[in-house]
C-alpha cells in the first residue's frame, strides 16, 4: 500500500509549473535576486554593469547558465575554476572551486558546490558530493537555478551509497516538484526509481549494486572497513546464489535422467517379443550417446560440476562461475568487479 502512494505522489504534476530553468528549477524568482544582489555587491561599477547585460541577454534562452556566466564576470579568476570543472578536472577542481564555495556572496557559494558537486560525482566521489548537494536543495537553494539536478544528484548519490529508501525518496522528489524537467533526467530518475524498488535482498539485483558500490570504493582507493564489509557479503550471496542455481541443475538432471529412463522402460517389452524395433528405437536402447543410457551427475564431490569446482578455488572462485552460469547482463560487472579488487588487492 504504501508503495502504491509512494508511485501516486511521483506521478502528481502541478497544475499550472513556474518558468523552469534548464534543469526544471524556477529561474526567474532566483535571478531577479540575483540581479538585485549585484547591485547590492561592493565590486567596481564597469564589472557590475557587464554581470548585469549578461543576466539580461542570457535569462531567457540559458537561465541555467546566466548566473555561471555573469559570476565569471564579477570574479575573473572564477573563469579558471570553471574551466577545470568543464574539463572534468577533479584535482584542479576540488582545488579551485573550494574555496569559492566557501564565498559570503550566496549565489557564488551555491554555483561553485554545484559544479564542484557536479565534477565528484562524474568521478563517483559519492560521500564528498552528497553534502554540497544537501545545501544545495536546502540552505542555498533559493540561491541556485541548479536544485533540481542537484536532487536527482542526491538519488544517485544515495543509490550508489547502497541508501536505497533515501535514493527512493530523492528519485521521487525529484520526479514530483520537477515536472519540466528535462526528460532524459525524467526518464532515468524514473527507472531508478523503480529499480531501486525491485532490489530483493540476497537476490541478483542485490549483488550487482553491491559489486558496483566495492568496484567504485576500490576506484577510488577507499578500501576501508565498510568496503571490505561488502566485499564479504557479495561473497556470501553468490557463495548462496551458486549453491541455488547447483540445487536447481541437480533437480533438472534428475528430471531428465526419470523421463530417459521411463522411455527406456517403454520399449523394452516390444523387444523382448521379437518385434522389429526400428533404428531410432535401437538407438534409444543401446547407444551410449546422448539419447542412450543417461550417466547421472554427481554434485558431492564437485568433480563434475563447475559450481562446485568454482568453490574449491582459493582466488575469485565467483568470477568464473558468474561467466558461466549468471545472467549476461551481470557478466561485465562481476568482471569489472574482480578486476578492480585484484588491482588494488595488495591495500585490502
Amino acid at each position: 500500500m504504501n508503495r502504491i502512494f509512494t508511485l501516486l505522489a511521483v506521478m502528481c504534476v502541478f497544475a499550472v509549473a513556474p518558468l523552469m530553468g534548464d534543469d526544471g528549477s524556477d529561474s526567474k524568482v532566483v535571478i531577479d535576486s540575483f540581479l538585485k544582489n549585484i547591485s547590492e555587491l561592493k565590486l567596481e561599477d564597469e564589472k557590475k554593469d557587464s554581470a548585469e547585460k549578461i543576466v539580461e541577454e542570457l535569462r531567457d534562452d540559458s537561465p541555467a547558465d546566466t548566473i555561471t556566466e555573469a559570476l565569471m564576470a564579477l570574479y575573473p579568476e572564477y573563469s579558471d575554476a570553471i574551466e577545470a570543472s568543464d574539463n572534468d578536472d577533479l584535482a584542479s577542481a576540488k582545488t579551485s572551486l573550494q574555496p569559492f564555495s566557501d564565498s559570503e556572496d550566496k549565489f557564488l557559494a551555491s554555483d561553485a558546490s554545484f559544479y564542484l558537486a557536479r565534477t565528484l560525482m562524474n568521478h563517483e566521489e559519492f560521500e564528498s558530493a552528497l553534502p554540497l548537494l544537501t545545501q544545495l536543495t536546502g540552505d542555498l537553494g533559493d540561491f541556485t537555478v541548479h536544485s533540481g539536478i542537484a536532487q536527482y544528484y542526491i538519488g544517485v548519490a544515495e543509490a550508489g551509497m547502497l541508501n536505497n529508501q533515501k535514493a527512493i525518496e530523492a528519485f521521487a522528489s525529484f520526479l514530483q516538484h520537477n515536472p519540466t524537467a528535462p526528460e532524459r533526467l525524467r526518464v532515468s530518475a524514473w527507472r531508478q526509481f523503480q529499480q531501486l524498488q525491485a532490489i530483493q535482498k540476497g537476490k541478483l539485483d542485490d549483488v550487482s549494486q553491491r559489486m558496483d558500490f566495492s568496484r567504485r570504493r576500490l576506484t577510488i582507493e577507499e578500501s576501508n572497513d565498510v568496503t571490505q564489509e561488502e566485499q564479504e557479503k557479495i561473497v556470501k550471496m553468490l557463495n548462496q546464489l551458486i549453491k541455488e542455481a547447483e540445487k536447481k541443475e541437480a533437480q533438472s538432471s534428475c528430471k531428465n535422467c526419470q523421463s530417459q529412463s521411463e522411455q527406456q522402460q517403454q520399449q523394452q517389452p516390444g523387444q523382448s517379443q521379437g518385434k522389429p524395433s526400428d533404428s531410432k528405437s535401437n538407438k534409444g536402447g543401446t547407444s551410449s550417446k546422448s539419447n542412450g543410457s543417461f550417466k547421472e551427475k554427481s554434485f558431492d564431490n564437485g568433480s563434475s560440476s563447475p559450481w562446485s569446482q568454482l568453490r574449491d578455488r582459493a582466488r575469485d572462485p565467483a568470477n568464473t562461475a558468474a561467466k558461466e552460469k549468471l545472467p549476461a547482463r551481470y557478466r561485465d560487472l562481476v568482471e569489472r568487479y574482480f578486476e578492480e579488487s585484484n588491482k588494488y588487492g595488495d591495500n585490502r
